[in-house]
């Protein structure tokens, strides 16, 4: 049965009063940080040096193919055979992120203007100084775009990783209980909680990246 917005919402004031939903709202957004940091971290770490390095780029681009044609239902089903489900939902959410990281990182990197940087080569500007003056602020929105959209598709990721696994402190966890006992306007509570989240999330990076743009044109 489909709850009213009341009890919707009278479901959210009763799982703040709980101390078991701050338990979740904190590890599951912990959960979320660190699997973005792994695929950002390592989306940097291949793309870059395959924006420069054609071999690379080639070498690359068909593993990367292959990780974002996978099912995310046959990843997670892999995992819960392979993976703690502690960890289970970081390593579903950065194998399915880093690939379109990676892309949107290169692809960032190689839109550089093409003149500009072949002139910083003719000028013989040192590399850290055109990476700092031409690559990093030309990149750089675009880069940040990409964060911004790939966050909440991270909360998702996480918060199915949670439900299949049933990490415990998790938000995933606490719906699937939920579920399981028909407590369809806690489901709907917490999945507002997940929504906010996201906002959270994704308005941090827009503020980052009103400030990078800011910084780029003074």
């Amino acid at each position: 049965v489909l709850p009213s917005v009341g009890d919707t919402f009278r479901g959210l004031g009763e799982l703040l009063g709980s101390a078991d939903f701050y338990v979740a709202l904190g590890w599951t957004p912990l959960r979320t940080l660190v699997g973005f940091v792994i695929s950002l971290a390592l989306s940097l770490a291949l793309a870059l040096p395959a924006a420069f390095l054609k071999p690379v780029e080639k070498l690359l681009s068909p593993l990367v193919v292959i990780a974002r044609a996978v099912p995310t239902m046959s990843i997670i089903l892999l995992c819960l055979l392979w993976v703690s489900n502690r960890i289970l939902p970081v390593v579903v959410s950065v194998f399915i992120v880093f690939p379109v990281l990676y892309t949107t990182i290169l692809n960032a990197v190689v839109g550089v203007d093409k003149k500009l940087a072949e002139m910083s080569r003719v000028y013989k500007v040192p590399a850290a100084r055109r990476a700092a003056k031409l690559y990093l602020p030309l990149s750089m929105p675009a880069i940040l775009s990409g964060v911004q959209s790939t966050l909440g598709l991270m909360v998702k990721l996480i918060i199915a990783g949670e439900v299949m696994s049933g990490t415990a402190r998790s938000i995933g966890q606490a719906m699937n209980l939920a579920h399981q006992y028909l407590e369809t306007d806690v489901v709907l509570a917490y999945t507002l909680a997940a929504i906010a989240l996201s906002a959270l999330l994704e308005g941090a990076v827009a503020l980052v990246k009103r400030l990078t743009l800011r910084w780029r044109y003074a």
